[in-house]
């Protein structure tokens, strides 16, 4: 009779800062973590999963590329680095032991912001149309001729989620688009999240304010 039972590894959940608004920052904790013996084994949305292991001394470094065939993996792993995770094909996450050369130079990291841009830039776009579309309905709503030719109520619901779902795209592709845009011309984030922080919380205050009037308007 098999008496062995299955492990359940022990996890936690830690929210991530942004990798395109504080990818050193993120990538330092994970290096702390790794240091206290959790190692990471998925990005799940805005959230790390991390699971109890051994202590390691690691350092990370993060790449994009769209879907990389085993070459790619295989070259890295000769400069050192190990590939621990991906997310979508897309982004890439590596880990070293301290010491090891970079994995990119500076013109390799400018590459690097360049590609992660292109592969936000039609998302971008289309969720700011969207974004856009949906603030002009809400301000249009209330215009005679409009309410002439549809039903308010319709069209003040068609507008608050128009905007509802322009606007939660717009803070996860066209806000970072620019973030991986301002890293490419030199800039550094590392200091500057806390600009990105009220620009996600106006943001949010901004949807909030259309969302509730419009759903005054309606009368719900």
């Amino acid at each position: 009779m098999d008496t062995s039972q299955k492990v359940i590894p022990i996890t936690r959940r830690e929210i991530g800062s942004g990798l395109a608004f504080a990818e050193e920052h993120d990538l330092q904790r994970l290096s702390r973590w790794a240091a206290d013996g959790w190692k990471i084994v998925k990005i799940n949305g805005l959230f790390m999963v991390l699971e109890q292991a051994p202590p390691q001394q690691l350092v990370f470094a993060l790449d994009y590329q769209d879907t990389p065939d085993s070459e790619y993996y295989e070259v890295c792993a000769t400069a050192g680095w190990v590939h621990v995770i991906s997310v979508e094909q897309r982004i890439h996450l590596f880990c070293a032991v301290p010491g090891t050369s970079s994995i990119f130079s500076a013109a390799d990291a400018t590459v690097k912001y360049e590609r992660a841009a292109r592969m936000l830039a039609t998302p971008a776009l289309w969720s700011s149309l969207v974004f856009a579309i949906g603030i002009c309905a809400v301000l249009l709503s209330g215009t005679s001729w409009l309410a002439s030719q549809f039903d308010r109520g319709v069209l003040e619901l068609v507008s608050v989620i128009l905007l509802t779902l322009g606007g939660t795209m717009v803070i996860f592709t066209a806000l970072p688009w620019c973030a991986f845009r301002m890293r490419v011309s030199g800039y550094s984030l590392r200091w500057n999240r806390v600009i990105f922080a009220i620009v996600f919380a106006l943001c949010g205050a901004c949807l909030g304010y259309f969302f509730g009037m419009t759903i005054a308007n309606v009368g719900w």
